[in-house]
C-alpha cells in the first residue's frame, strides 16, 4: 500500500446538517470533497470553477447542510449552505454538487477534473477485480474536534463495471462499483481513489496559499496512475435473524441484526461528469447556479 501524500487529506471537508451540529462536531453527517473543474466559459485568467462534491443523500438529510474546513492556522470555519445552493445528478444518482467560494482563507486541495477514471482512462489501463484503492473521509468516532481529521482506509476492487446495487433509503437502483474496505456511517461522500502502482508523487495534489485563483492554478493532480474512482455511498449491509440460543433456530419475533459486510459501494467518477456537464448550471460545464 502506497503512502498517501499529507496535503491530499486537506481535499476532504466534513458534512453538517447545521451550523449548530458543526461547531459542536456532533456524531452526524458525512463527507465531502473539493474538485477543480477547467470550463472555457470562465470569466477568472485560470479558466476554472471548484466545486464541492458529495452524496445527494448527504445533502438532503440536512435542513441547511453545512461544510466544516480546515484554516490555515488551526482550527475550522463553517461555510453555511442551503439545499438551493446544492445540484443533484438529473437521473437520480447519488451525487451533488455545490460552488465552492471562499476557499482562499481555508486549507485546502483540489482534485482535478483530469484525474476522474472515465471510460478511456479505464478501457487504457485495463482495472478490475483485486486493483487496489484508498478513501479519504471521516470517521465519526475519530474526526478531530479542534479540526478536522480525516482517516484513509484501504481496499480492493471487487466489481468492475458497475452494477446496479438497491438503495434502500432513496428507492433507486444505483449503479456502483463494489470495493473491498471499511467503509461506516460518516463516510459517504467520500472520494475514492484506484492507483496502478504503489507510487504516488507528493507533487501529485498540490496547496498554495493565497487567493482560490492562485490556488486553482495550480491545477494539482494532474494525469498520473492514481484516478478518482468515484464516491462512497454507503457499504452493504449482511441480515441475520436472531437466533435462540437453546436451539440455535430463528426467534419466533422475526427479530435480525444488520452489520456491516466489509463491501464499500462506489458511484462511479463518470457520474460526477455528467452532473458537472449537465445543463441544469448557468455555465455550460458547471452543473450549479451561481448567486
Amino acid at each position: 500500500m502506497p503512502r498517501v501524500p499529507k496535503n491530499w487529506l486537506d481535499c476532504v471537508v466534513y458534512m453538517y446538517p447545521s451550523v449548530d451540529a458543526a461547531l459542536k462536531g456532533v456524531r452526524a453527517g458525512g463527507t465531502g470533497f473539493i474538485v477543480s473543474v477547467p470550463t472555457e466559459h470562465s470569466f477568472t485568467p485560470d479558466k476554472h470553477h471548484v466545486y464541492f462534491v458529495t452524496n445527494s443523500h448527504v445533502v438532503r438529510e440536512g435542513a441547511s447542510p453545512v461544510v466544516r474546513l480546515n484554516l490555515p492556522g488551526g482550527g475550522f470555519d463553517v461555510l453555511p449552505y442551503e439545499d438551493r445552493h446544492w445540484t443533484h445528478h438529473p437521473d437520480g444518482d447519488d451525487v451533488a454538487v455545490a460552488p465552492a467560494a471562499g476557499l482562499d482563507r481555508f486549507r485546502s486541495a483540489q482534485v482535478s477534473r483530469s484525474m476522474f477514471l472515465t471510460p478511456e482512462k479505464q478501457a487504457h489501463w485495463d482495472f478490475g477485480p483485486g486493483d487496489e484503492t484508498f478513501f479519504i473521509g471521516r470517521y465519526v468516532d475519530r474526526d478531530g474536534k479542534a479540526h478536522n481529521v480525516p482517516s484513509v482506509r484501504f481496499g480492493t476492487i471487487s466489481v468492475l463495471p458497475a452494477e446496479p446495487v438497491y438503495q434502500r433509503e432513496r428507492g433507486i437502483r444505483q449503479e456502483s462499483i463494489l470495493v473491498e474496505a471499511r467503509s461506516l456511517s460518516g463516510f459517504s461522500g467520500s472520494p475514492v481513489f484506484i492507483y496502478a502502482s504503489s507510487y504516488i508523487s507528493v507533487s501529485e495534489m498540490e496547496t498554495e496559499p493565497g487567493r482560490l485563483e492562485k490556488a486553482a492554478r495550480v491545477n494539482p493532480v494532474i494525469g498520473s496512475p492514481c484516478f478518482l474512482l468515484g464516491v462512497d455511498w454507503g457499504h452493504h449491509p449482511w441480515v441475520d435473524p436472531v437466533r435462540s440460543s437453546a436451539d440455535g433456530l430463528p426467534h419466533p419475533d422475526g427479530d435480525f441484526v444488520r452489520t456491516s459486510l466489509g463491501m464499500m459501494m462506489v458511484v462511479p467518477a463518470v457520474k460526477i461528469l455528467e452532473l458537472l456537464d449537465s445543463p441544469e448550471g448557468s455555465c455550460p460545464r458547471s452543473g450549479v447556479k451561481a448567486d
